[in-house]
């Protein structure tokens, strides 16, 4: 089992290395020490929510500006608002997860919540990435081309984004691998 200590140095795995724990946990389950110090906690929780924060604010402004502005309305400027969308909710849904556990000095979820956090990062992110990767093929088609797309090959492009990002983060929720934190649940059951 792994024990950290409070000294700031690497934990050791119960009965491996030095003896650092205040105590043993029951067999199969991780011991209360907490990974990191109590400040560094703080500056982490800090850190998740100016980021969350920030995250939701300036992509929510972004899809209010879409919205609002009728001129905004273009096919390059709708990867814009698909790019907004996924790191907005990346921002509530990726971040929320670890700032409450960063409160809490430690993880405070279940394996469900773990699995949930690791697909959530991974659609959100991916859907970012791709969407960012689609926009230079737009780019590329109107630069070198002098070809403009129009909203049903925008939207079409859009879906197929989020279908290749659904099937990418939900491959290890169907067996296929799985989220490198849950090889760590499960190693210890």
């Amino acid at each position: 089992m792994y024990s950290g200590n409070r000294s700031g140095s690497q934990g050791s795995w119960e009965g491996d290395g030095p003896a650092g724990a205040e105590g043993s946990a029951p067999e199969g389950t991780l011991s209360p020490t907490p990974l990191f110090s109590p400040g560094t906690y703080e500056r982490l929780a800090l850190l998740f929510g100016s980021v969350g924060l920030l995250g939701a604010g300036s992509n929510l402004l972004v899809l209010v500006l879409y919205y609002k502005f009728q001129r905004l309305r273009t096919p390059t400027h709708l990867f814009l608002v698909n790019i907004s969308l996924g790191d907005l909710l990346m921002s509530l849904f990726g971040v929320t997860f670890t700032f409450v556990s960063c409160l809490r000095n430690r993880w405070v979820w279940d394996t469900v919540g773990c699995v949930w956090d690791g697909f959530s990062s991974s659609l959100f992110g991916i859907v970012s990435i791709t969407t960012l990767t689609v926009l230079a093929y737009e780019r590329y088609i109107r630069v070198v081309h002098a070809r403009v797309i129009n909203f049903s090959w925008a939207w079409r492009a859009i879906t197929y984004i989020w279908l290749y990002s659904l099937a990418w983060a939900g491959a290890p929720l169907l067996g296929w691998n799985s989220f490198a934190v849950l090889k760590i649940f499960r190693q210890f059951r």
